[in-house]
């Protein structure tokens, strides 16, 4: 929930800012005062009224910015810009803001680690009351409902007042543990696995909550797994692949016990999902689940879907042209690339089955042999490009060879992988 330190600049705002400045000063004189505060109905397709509060104070150059964004923003709202309007042009501004100061400290600390992640958090805490302060009670609650829906129900369910407020609460809860969870880590009270391990439990519990609130049912849509939403996706996953309905159902079918089976996994190791268990077994879950596709599908169409599907393919045959590749070149990196991936996992789930089984690893040895394996493959496909088309699709992000991330699979709600 957290959001990254980035310079974001819309157009729009920045129009409507303009407008906005130039209506003031048509219409008001610097000297007017601030209008009385009252309460404003909400646009037709917004469901709740807008408490102002107190009155913002009077527009001063030199006062402090949460003020004058206050004053903006009334007087933008007397003017009848949506509260949705007012919060993005709100939110923006509190962005520049902040992105001025992280670039300052971002010399100051040489961009260490540490730091920015303590003033990512600050800006995270912070971003409440700085909204709050802009928007007012009844504006900053509605502009976070809308936050609320956006996260928590991808499926767009309808939620009554009633239902909304107690969400609310749930999720106000989950970011502020959330935000104990970093700050503990900053102090050196968790490491990183332990503050995993404690947001995933935070998580589920959630989730758990949220289930009991509105029914396994309505839950499921909220979050889209359920069968319709699933079988809509399915299809559109596997367009192209064209399958039959004979297929479909099995395609389906295979989907669904994917979901169940992922979600005892999910519930096994809840405290624990950073272990290697966890992360083995959902790897096993995976293969058995595409190794079903592809007797479904058959290995050549099932080979070709994953393909197109791959990102990395996808860049590649996007950008052919000015990266001087063709369907040649491009398959046979990509080639490479799974050679790659396939290679490193396997390397790593011996090792850890060894582990497993009472043996110990050497991983100061497996990381060295994982390092001098991604430096010939390198290697190997520098000879082929040449020094320019390798750099340039190293700069693009399509050669990452990091042994820890390597999944490239076939759509269809694949979290985790």
């Amino acid at each position: 929930m957290s959001r990254p330190i980035s310079y974001r600049v819309s157009l729009g705002l920045n129009v409507i800012l303009a407008i906005a400045a130039v209506g003031l000063a048509l219409h008001r004189p610097p000297s007017a005062p601030a209008p009385v505060a009252q309460d404003v109905a909400a646009p037709a397709n917004e469901s709740r009224a807008i408490s102002i509060g107190t009155a913002s104070p009077k527009f001063h150059p030199e006062a402090p910015r949460s003020d004058q964004r206050r004053f903006l923003v009334d007087e933008l709202r007397a003017m009848g810009v949506p509260n949705k309007i007012l919060a993005r042009i709100v939110q923006q501004d509190i962005d520049a803001t902040w992105n001025k100061y992280a670039a300052e400290l971002t010399l100051k600390c040489h961009g260490d680690a540490d730091t920015m992640a303590a003033l990512q958090l600050e800006i995270d805490t912070n971003m409440d009351s700085d909204m709050r302060a802009a928007l007012g009670e009844g504006g900053f609650k509605q502009w976070d409902h809308e936050n609320l829906l956006r996260e928590t129900d991808p499926g767009k369910i309808p939620l009554s007042p009633v239902e909304t407020d107690a969400a609310y609460g749930l999720w106000k809860k989950l970011q502020q543990r959330e935000q104990e969870l970093k700050q503990a880590r900053l102090d050196g009270k968790m490491d990183v696995a332990d503050m995993t391990d404690a947001h995933d439990k935070a998580y589920a519990e959630f989730n758990q909550q949220m289930k009991a609130l509105l029914g396994d049912d309505r839950y499921a849509k909220s979050q889209q797994t359920d069968d319709g939403t699933i079988a809509a996706n399915l299809k559109q996953d596997f367009a192209k692949a064209n399958p039959t309905d004979s297929q479909f159902q099995q395609l389906l079918q295979t989907q669904q016990q994917w979901n169940e089976q992922r979600a005892e996994i999910d519930k096994q190791f809840q405290d624990n999902m950073s272990s290697t268990a966890y992360n083995e077994q959902i790897k096993a879950l995976d293969t058995a689940r595409d190794a079903q596709y592809q007797s479904v599908l058959g290995t050549n169409v099932f080979s070709a879907l994953q393909k197109e599907q791959d990102p990395n393919y996808s860049r590649m045959k996007k950008y052919e042209t000015i990266w001087g590749l063709d369907d040649s070149s491009i398959d046979s990196i990509y080639g490479t690339l799974k050679y790659y991936e396939k290679s490193v996992a396997d390397y790593q789930t011996q090792a850890h089955a060894l582990e497993a089984n009472g043996q110990p690893a050497d991983w100061t040895t497996i990381n060295k042999n994982l390092q001098q394996f991604s430096q010939q493959v390198q290697q190997s496909l520098r000879n082929y490009l040449g020094d320019d088309r390798f750099n340039r699709l190293q700069q693009n992000g399509v050669l990452q060879f990091n042994q820890n991330q390597f999944s490239y699979n076939v759509k269809g709600d694949y979290k985790g992988n």
